[in-house]
């Protein structure tokens, strides 16, 4: 008699945890609904760019020299682009680590805090991975208190159990698009008890008006067990290249590259992103779009009276008294790709992604006549 692999304990385990489901691609639509126009705005890709010369330095390593080609294998630590964001960012070098997207930089951290088990504060309605890297890792959730509206700083400490070893924090939060105000991340950083990692993933922090948006960077002096994550694959517009990164101590970086496998991140990625993370006029023009793009949604979701959450990132959650699931397929048949939110617990919740202002218009002729003129 043959026993299955769920019937070891650790596959069992596994087996209990959700998967994570991406956005819809495009040619899985095509394919499926038999339709040649789709717009996706599902993922909170950028779609801007890439730019030109982000192109032209991936054709140039594709074309290969005696020193890089796809014949040879990455630079392992990816030493140049490091280099870059350390001076992009004013940290030491050894102050950053790469990853093949920074999901896999949540996941990095969790392997590494959760060898012995213990748990992770996560709050409501976050990014999913955060609580998936955790259980994967062999840790548990502690969900602390979270609305669509608010980040409650006082419950993430109030959630903090003995054998805690990670918080984490989206800041903005996806898929709410709320972020804290500069006193109570302060809060965050100097009650959270000194040995758990706070982890801050600010993916979508290059979207925020630099001017009063409270990076969690300037607190890595201050506390070592620190963990700011960052990403190419949003305001950069690297999402196929796969590659973000995360700053912190030496001490806390170190115990990553321990669980970190070698050559994590691709030479097409690397090289595409040192050049993407010098380029401030790219970055200010894909936030200036950003935010036309918000105030052009805003006012139409008025029209329609819609109910919208969060003001941060690419994205915003759209409410409507249709269940999530039924407005994302009616959707999907007229050529549109959102986001439904029923697996975060808002089941009559999508989030849609900003687009170009004809992907905008595309999205309100779909979904417009399905409002009857309110959500």
């Amino acid at each position: 008699m043959h026993s299955g692999l769920p019937t070891i304990h650790g596959f069992k385990h596994l087996s209990r945890i959700p998967l994570y489901v991406p956005g819809k691609p495009i040619q899985e639509v095509q394919r499926e609904m038999g339709l040649t126009r789709i717009v996706k705005l599902a993922s909170n890709e950028n779609p801007w760019g890439p730019t030109e010369a982000v192109k032209a330095r991936v054709a140039a390593a594709i074309l290969g020299s005696d020193t890089e080609g796809l014949n040879l294998y990455p630079v392992s630590d990816g030493h140049y682009l490091r280099k870059a964001i350390a001076a992009r960012k004013g940290v030491a070098l050894d102050g950053v680590v790469l990853g093949n997207g920074s999901s896999e930089l949540l996941e990095l951290v969790a392997k590494a805090a959760f060898l012995d088990g213990g748990s992770a504060v996560i709050p409501r309605h976050s990014f999913a991975i955060y609580g998936i890297a955790t259980q994967t890792a062999g840790g548990r959730v502690l969900e602390s208190r979270a609305s669509t509206t608010e980040l409650d700083v006082d419950d993430i400490l109030r959630s903090v159990a003995e054998d805690t070893r990670l918080v984490y924090l989206g800041h903005p939060n996806n898929p709410t698009g709320i972020r804290l105000e500069q006193q109570a991340l302060e809060r965050l950083v100097r009650q959270l008890r000194e040995d758990i990692v706070l982890v801050v993933d600010q993916a979508y922090a290059e979207y925020e008006d630099p001017a009063d948006y409270p990076d969690a960077a300037a607190y890595l002096s201050e506390r070592p067990n620190l963990l700011v994550l960052h990403t190419f694959s949003k305001i950069h517009a690297l999402a196929a290249l796969r590659i973000g990164y995360g700053l912190g101590s030496k001490e806390l970086l170190g115990c990553i590259e321990r669980v970190r496998s070698p050559f994590n991140t691709n030479h097409l990625a690397q090289v595409a992103a040192e050049v993407a993370v010098q380029d401030l006029g790219f970055e200010a023009f894909s936030r200036q779009k950003n935010a036309d793009a918000r105030t052009a949604f805003a006012l139409e979701a008025e029209r329609h009276r819609c109910q919208l959450s969060g003001t941060s990132g690419n994205f915003v959650l759209l409410e409507s008294v249709f269940p999530a699931k039924d407005l994302f397929r009616e959707l999907l048949q007229r050529g549109v790709i959102v986001r439904p939110m029923h697996a975060y617990g808002l089941t009559n919740h999508v989030r849609v992604t900003y687009g170009k202002p004809e992907e905008m218009q595309a999205f309100w002729s779909a979904i417009g006549p399905l409002l009857d003129g309110g959500c």
